[in-house]
């Protein structure tokens, strides 16, 4: 419970903040790059056996005509502690996700929904490259000539016998024309 308090207590910073943040109305299309990194929140079974973890995150956005949608490729590195002190597991995995934007687009600040599929390499001692698919969402805001976003999601990845899952929480900016 205390890991969605975290990810809800992030996310609602974020609403707070971008308000302020935003000096400008931000369009979205064009082709965008960036990178994040924040917290990963192991839950169920990964939860027991894992501590509260780091990630870095790099990504492109490409626009998919005048739409709201977008195609969106991630890649992910983390880690996190064993509860018993000893060792670490560590993630590597990339997701093609569309994503889609909320309201206005000259608004200066656009939630989005995310959501697709990848691949992720869980090694802990032996290593494994498993099926993944995330779900969530986030806020992008304007920071000058930049955008940063602020997003969490709900990630499975399908490991022989059962599935890990967490939420990563990141924090990023963007880039692009």
């Amino acid at each position: 419970m205390t890991r969605v308090r975290i990810g809800s207590l992030a996310l609602a910073l974020g609403l707070f903040a971008a308000p302020a943040l935003a000096g400008q109305a931000q369009p979205t299309e064009g082709i965008r790059y960036g990178f994040g990194g924040g917290l990963t929140l192991p839950m169920g079974d990964y939860a027991d056996a894992t501590k509260t973890g780091w990630h870095v995150m790099g990504l492109i956005q490409l626009p998919i005509s005048q739409s709201p949608i977008h195609l969106r490729f991630d890649g992910m590195y983390g880690t996190n502690s064993s509860e018993s002190g000893s060792g670490s597991v560590k993630l590597a995995g990339a997701t093609a996700d569309l994503l889609y934007h909320l309201g206005n687009r000259a608004s200066s600040v656009r939630p989005y929904l995310l959501g697709g599929l990848g691949f992720f390499s869980v090694s802990n001692g032996s290593s494994e490259s498993d099926f993944a698919y995330g779900l969530g969402g986030g806020i992008l805001f304007g920071i000058g000539n930049m955008h940063a976003f602020l997003e969490t999601r709900y990630v499975s990845v399908q490991t022989s016998g059962s599935s890990l899952t967490f939420l990563p929480v990141t924090l990023g900016l963007m880039f692009g024309h």
